[in-house]
């Protein structure tokens, strides 16, 4: 068509617009058409939306995190959309952005606050860790520990390859049976922690979980530092040995974890561990578990309805507004007690 245009323009010298006219060619679609072929362009586009490649969310995540991030705005985010914009829109990545400001500031919250458990048995924590040192035949060994965040007691661990979620379960059914269930325990995100054997033992002990939030340590830091302690202990108790078998190891934990329940400790005003939770701990009948239970459901889901906040999240935060009002933990932050946690 535009060829045969620009004949009768050389033949006859007649305008463009009066050949548009000759044709039915709109002249706006005429004067694109030209444009377009001196662009070295396409002169017809396929209708519809342009083809567009599927945004990299792992890219896009990394340069968010790169930002200047305050506690209402973050800095630079004209640029990001610039570089992303061809393939996510600009409101989508305004709410990736204020998603992970949010994230930041929570975490910048955490970090300075400070929970003290005020009674043995109200927590304990759970989870399972790789030590460095291999058995006799060369293998990964895995330790699972567990303890009372209030006097720092540690329980026997369970030393062997990653534990299943039968294995963990048997493994709590034990320590209840030896000394009780706690109220609450506190675990990781992990699959055989989470498993349907894991919570059965739970519900049968009427003992509430408590899990972190994902990709979180510091949220449940005593477990972390009990683990170093136990692998620290063990360090130099198999200083002299290259390997260690699987069987014994057990043992020398279970040692290392004696020797630790029996240290003085400043937090424990001079007192020890087992002394601490020997002397002090608590227990819970079934009626005030099942009430507990039930007060924090019903605030998760208040939270959950009012606040649009994750569940798992507003349960963290029942939980904390239960034990807070019952005086089992007492909130800090930098160094005062906070009167108002939420």
């Amino acid at each position: 068509m535009l060829a045969v245009i620009e004949q009768m323009k050389e033949k006859t010298g007649m305008p463009y617009r009066a050949i548009s006219s000759a044709v039915r060619l709109p002249y706006p679609s005429l004067i694109r058409w030209r444009r377009r072929r001196k662009q070295d362009m396409p002169l017809v586009r396929q209708p519809g939306p342009a083809k567009v490649e599927p945004p990299d969310f792992g890219r896009i995540e990394k340069d968010i995190g790169r930002l200047s991030h305050g506690r209402n705005r973050t800095q630079g985010t004209g640029a990001l959309h610039a570089r992303h914009g061809s393939v996510v829109s600009r409101r989508e990545l305004q709410r990736m952005v204020a998603l992970a400001r949010h994230d930041l500031n929570a975490r910048h919250r955490q970090n300075l606050r400070r929970i003290r458990w005020n009674v043995p048995n109200a927590a304990w924590s759970l989870d399972p860790c790789e030590y460095g040192q291999r058995d006799e035949a060369g293998g990964k060994v895995h330790l699972t520990q567990m303890q009372d965040l209030s006097s720092r007691y540690k329980f026997n661990p369970m030393s062997g390859d990653v534990p299943c979620g039968e294995e963990i379960a048997g493994y709590l059914t034990a320590t209840f049976s030896r000394f009780g269930p706690p109220l609450m325990l506190k675990r990781d995100n992990g699959g055989n922690l989470n498993h349907r054997a894991v919570n059965d033992v739970l519900a049968e002990h009427f003992v509430i979980p408590v899990n972190s939030p994902v990709h979180y340590p510091p949220y449940n830091g005593a477990i972390e530092q009990a683990q170093a302690e136990l692998k620290n202990g063990l360090n130099t108790k198999l200083a002299y040995k290259s390997c260690c078998p699987e069987e014994h190891l057990e043992a020398y934990a279970s040692l290392v974890e004696h020797d630790l329940n029996h240290r003085p400790r400043p937090c424990l005003k001079g007192k020890n561990s087992c002394q601490v939770f020997f002397t002090g701990r608590r227990s819970f009948s079934k009626w005030e578990r099942r009430d507990a239970y039930v007060w924090i459901t019903s605030l998760r889901d208040d939270i959950v309805c009012s606040e649009g906040v994750q569940p798992q999240a507003a349960w963290r935060v029942a939980v904390e507004a239960w034990l807070t009002m019952k005086g089992l933990i007492t909130i800090a932050i930098n160094g005062k007690v906070s009167p108002n946690s939420f």
